[in-house]
C-alpha cells in the first residue's frame, strides 16, 4: 500500500514535528544527484520515530561566518540556516540539544523540469521538495538549488546528455527534486572544540 503523503514542510515548524517524517527513497535515475557538504554548528533538537529505532537530528549553522566566527542570533531568523536531517547513524540517541557538531550532510534527489521556480535559501529539510534552476546542462549537470548546488554527471556522457534531452534542460531551466537529506555525525563536543580554528564551510560561497 502506498504510504501516505506527509505535509509540505513548509507548512511545519521542523524542529515541532510530532514524529519522524517517513524516508525518501534514494533516487536511481540517469538525472539523480547526491551532494555531500561539512557543516559545524549547534544541535538544537534531537527526533525519535515510533518505531524508536531511527531518528531525526537538527543542527543550526550560522549563515554569515567570517574570519572562523559561526555567532548567529537566535532572534533574527537570517543570520543562520536549520538543517533537519535523517540521522544515518544514529547519533540522535546521543546527542542532546545545545551539543555542538561537525557532520557531513548529504542531500541525494532527482531532477525534473518544471516551467519556473524560486530558489530557497532557508536551510534543508529531509523529505522537502525543492526548486533549482539549472546552470550547466550537457556532459554534466549543475543546478543551483540556492544553498547547495548539486551536479549530475556519469561515465556514460552520452547516455547523460540523452536523459538530459528527454527531460528539455538547458542552461537557465528550472527544476524540482524531493530531497533525502541524511547526517553523519564526525565529532561532537563543546562550541570551542568544533569551532576553534575552523573555517567556513557550509553553505558553498556564493550562497549566503
Amino acid at each position: 500500500m502506498a504510504e501516505p503523503r506527509r505535509p509540505s514542510a513548509s507548512r511545519l515548524n521542523p524542529f515541532s514535528v510530532p514524529r519522524v517524517p517517513a524516508r525518501v527513497a534514494k533516487a536511481e535515475s540517469k538525472l539523480a544527484f547526491e551532494t555531500t557538504v561539512r557543516v559545524k554548528g549547534k544541535v538544537v533538537e534531537t527526533v525519535m520515530c515510533d518505531c524508536e529505532e531511527e531518528g531525526h537530528v537538527g543542527i543550526r549553522v550560522a549563515r554569515h561566518a567570517r574570519g572562523g566566527d559561526w555567532s548567529y542570533s537566535k532572534e533574527d531568523r537570517d543570520s543562520y540556516y536549520d538543517i533537519v536531517a535523517y540521522s544515518k547513524d544514529g547519533a540522535y540517541a546521543t546527542l542532546r540539544p545545545g551539543d555542538w557538531v561537525e557532520a557531513n550532510v548529504t542531500i541525494h534527489g532527482r531532477l525534473a523540469r518544471v516551467p519556473t521556480g524560486e530558489l530557497e535559501r532557508g536551510g534543508l529539510n529531509d523529505g522537502h521538495r525543492y526548486e533549482g534552476r539549472v546552470s550547466k546542462a550537457g556532459g554534466s549537470v549543475e543546478v543551483d538549488f540556492g544553498t547547495f548546488l548539486a551536479v549530475v554527471s556519469s561515465e556514460n556522457e552520452a547516455a547523460l546528455r540523452k536523459a538530459v534531452e528527454a527531460e528539455g534542460l538547458r542552461r537557465g531551466s528550472y527544476v524540482e527534486s524531493e530531497c533525502a537529506v541524511e547526517a553523519a555525525v564526525l565529532r561532537h563536543g563543546s562550541r570551542e572544540e568544533i569551532l576553534g580554528g575552523s573555517r567556513r564551510v557550509f553553505p558553498r560561497r556564493g550562497h549566503a
